[in-house]
């Protein structure tokens, strides 16, 4: 199959839907700190799943605490309940448990200043495409289909892989930019223009045509 032609298209996502919600007011509806720069994770079962790459983001988080750049962290991690035994990184870690609407995902993204995505393996990033139509900057290892969706520190920071130094790198990269919002402004307007419903129905438009056009 080498040599067949090969088109790639990306899930759409509901951009009037998946869309940014004031940040103190998202806050505020879930009780987080309005001064803290908060770090979002999640996946489903949380950290428990290893291809997820939550003790690669733990192990970029010991960088940051180390580094001292960055004040007020905290932690928000969604898909997980609060475990018995939670790891110890001198600052406040929140569960938000397992989702089952939208609107409380898009709350939780729009309430964030970075959402990471540290996986092991991604054919997508589904969170990332729906974060960045929130308008939230993503930080990820260059791998996978996540290259596909954010764009190196234009919407967000792709770090070498499984580099966790580099990383902590991304996020404090991405924190220290959020005073303006350009980053976030920047990732709303890619998923709008690369992931809207409407973007992705022309493509498969076009390569219907192109194919009906050979015969």
């Amino acid at each position: 199959m080498k040599n067949w032609p090969v088109s790639a298209i990306a899930p759409p996502i509901d951009t009037n839907q998946w869309a940014p919600i004031n940040k103190i007011n998202a806050r505020q509806l879930l009780n987080l700190s309005q001064d803290a720069n908060l770090i979002l994770f999640g996946a489903d079962g949380g950290g428990k799943n290893p291809v997820k790459g939550y003790d690669l983001l733990l192990s970029a988080l010991e960088y940051i605490k180390a580094d001292n750049k960055i004040k007020k962290i905290e932690l928000v991690v969604f898909g997980q309940s609060k475990p018995k035994s939670q790891p110890d990184l001198g600052f406040p870690i929140h569960y938000s448990g397992h989702l089952y609407d939208d609107l409380s995902l898009r709350v939780l993204y729009s309430a964030a200043d970075v959402m990471v995505v540290p996986s092991r393996l991604e054919a997508f990033g589904q969170t990332a495409s729906e974060a960045h139509a929130c308008g939230t900057p993503v930080v990820s290892f260059d791998i996978g289909g996540l290259p596909d969706i954010i764009e190196h520190q234009k919407t967000g920071y792709l770090a070498k892989a499984f580099d966790t130094r580099d990383l902590a790198n991304g996020i404090t990269w991405v924190i220290e930019q959020n005073g303006s919002n350009k980053l976030g402004n920047n990732a709303r307007e890619r998923a709008v223009e690369k992931f809207s419903e409407k973007k992705i129905s022309e493509d498969y438009v076009s390569i219907y045509k192109k194919l009906l056009e050979k015969i």
